[in-house]
């Protein structure tokens, strides 16, 4: 956190609020919410989710994008959320959608629009983001009578799109072991509703996605699979696939910075139609 707080005030802009958006099971989930320099009325905003394959890292990981989400002029909320294997699936979707919830009943206080909400994430973030954008409440609806935890646009960097396929079966066993609490071969359901092409449908959000060809996590298989499904059904998607990128961005590398760039563009976009 300290290398994030200096980050910000080497550029000149404000540390982030932190603040607790729920308590479960006695564990405080906080969110870093980052606010544009100057806001007139409501603007958009984005609610960042950072990756760690569902069983690591944290929320700040992802100041950078936060950081280029403010500047652009929408808050940027990086979220917490429980980690496997603690806390097995879906605590995580179901912490990510109440971060929305409290974005969006806390609307005014944030001085965003509650209508204008996007989600952003990388690897289990970006995985998280698209449920995001293709659910509603978990699993099956929001049937609960709770606040919309459904974005308007996701930013998808290398996230996991159909976990059915394409990964490394010793990898696959071990996560699934961790985060679903069974082995790979015996999950077969928990995997179809574990993966984000199993939801989308044609009102579903629009999804920009950069994938590195060379990424030896997730192959970028898992981007064009996620292409396919969304344009079957209907759903904007733009699929910039960057060569020799891996798992991760490359400050060094102008390609892969213009395209996180051109994906905060792009959420803006979507945001302020």
């Amino acid at each position: 956190m300290l290398n994030s707080v200096l980050f910000l005030l080497l550029l000149g802009s404000p540390a982030p609020e932190t603040v607790t958006f729920k308590t479960v099971a006695g564990q405080e989930l906080k969110m870093d919410v980052y606010s544009p320099a100057t806001v007139s009325g409501r603007v958009p905003a984005v609610v960042v989710v950072h990756g760690g394959a569902w069983t690591s890292g944290d929320r700040t990981q992802m100041a950078q994008v936060c950081r280029a989400i403010a500047d652009s002029g929408m808050v940027a909320v990086a979220t917490s959320y429980r980690l496997a294997p603690t806390h097995k699936w879906p605590a995580m979707i179901e912490d990510v959608q109440d971060s929305v919830r409290y974005v969006r009943d806390n609307a005014a206080k944030l001085k965003v629009d509650p209508n204008r909400i996007g989600a952003a994430g990388a690897s289990a973030g970006g995985h998280l983001s698209l449920l995001l954008g293709t659910t509603d409440g978990w699993p099956n609806g929001n049937s609960t009578g709770k606040t919309s935890s459904k974005v308007k646009a996701v930013f998808n960097l290398f996230g996991p799109t159909d976990l059915s396929q394409d990964f490394n079966r010793t990898i696959a066993n071990v996560l699934s072991q961790n985060v679903l609490g069974k082995p790979y071969a015996e999950a077969a359901a928990e995997i179809k509703s574990f993966s984000p092409v199993t939801f989308v449908t044609r009102t579903s959000a629009p999804v920009y996605t950069v994938q590195g060809k060379a990424d030896p996590l997730v192959p970028f298989k898992q981007a064009e699979r996620l292409d396919e499904v969304l344009k079957k059904n209907g759903v904007p998607h733009t699929l910039v696939l960057v060569e020799g990128m891996v798992h991760g961005v490359n400050q060094s590398k102008p390609e892969e910075m213009k395209a996180v760039a051109d994906a905060v563009a792009w959420l803006k976009a979507q945001l302020t139609k």
